[in-house]
């Protein structure tokens, strides 16, 4: 079965999704997707991460470090890829994903580049956003203020994201089979949640 996660910046996917993924034995599919689609464009990763959602990441990182044995990978070209040519490379590389089977498979609108199909559930992981400062203030040592920018940056990014190229509404609970707040339950409640879901759907 296939795990989908879309997630609210700050509510702590990222660790309940790597609960999930150790507790069912499947693979978790998260920084590696920008990385695959990028090696397709022939661009960086942090070109494609930030067309998606957020600013350099691992992935780049990932690319940096090949570069010693791949100069193409160390300064990437200049790439005049449309932000459809990037969904595209985006949804090939999830549904190479989906392939293999037993996956988690983190945020790129993965849930509704799969579709409604029966193998696979469609999660958002949620929390209010006081909960969501005060975790990302920690996280980056940041202050609140700081924090709540951040998130409304990378909320809306991931919110016009999903309309202009999917015409859906990002959040919208019709579009997940599940909605977990991590401010109820925690990380590990959250996975205990998602992963008793996935047995009930046969995973």
């Amino acid at each position: 079965m296939i795990v989908t996660i879309s997630r609210a910046y700050g509510a702590s996917a990222l660790a309940v999704s790597r609960a999930v993924a150790e507790r069912l034995g499947y693979r978790l599919v998260d920084e590696q997707l920008p990385v695959v689609a990028a090696w397709r464009l022939g661009t960086s990763a942090d070109v494609v991460q930030t067309a998606t959602e957020r600013p350099r990441g691992f992935g780049e990182r990932v690319l940096e470090q090949l570069g010693g044995g791949v100069p193409e990978a160390s300064q990437p070209p200049a790439t005049d890829d449309s932000p459809a040519e990037m969904r595209r490379a985006i949804e090939e590389a999830v549904r190479e994903e989906a392939a293999a089977g037993d996956a988690v498979i983190v945020g790129r609108m993965g849930g509704t580049i799969l579709g409604a199909r029966p193998d696979v559930l469609r999660v958002f992981v949620k929390a209010p956003l006081d909960w969501r400062a005060a975790h990302v203030a920690e996280s980056l040592g940041i202050d609140d203020a700081a924090a709540r920018a951040e998130i409304a940056r990378i909320d809306e990014a991931r919110r016009t994201y999903a309309r202009e190229g999917y015409r859906v509404t990002w959040g919208d609970p019709r579009n997940y089979d599940l909605v977990v707040d991590t401010s109820k339950f925690d990380v590990d409640g959250s996975a205990d949640v998602i992963v008793a879901a996935v047995r009930a759907a046969g995973g």
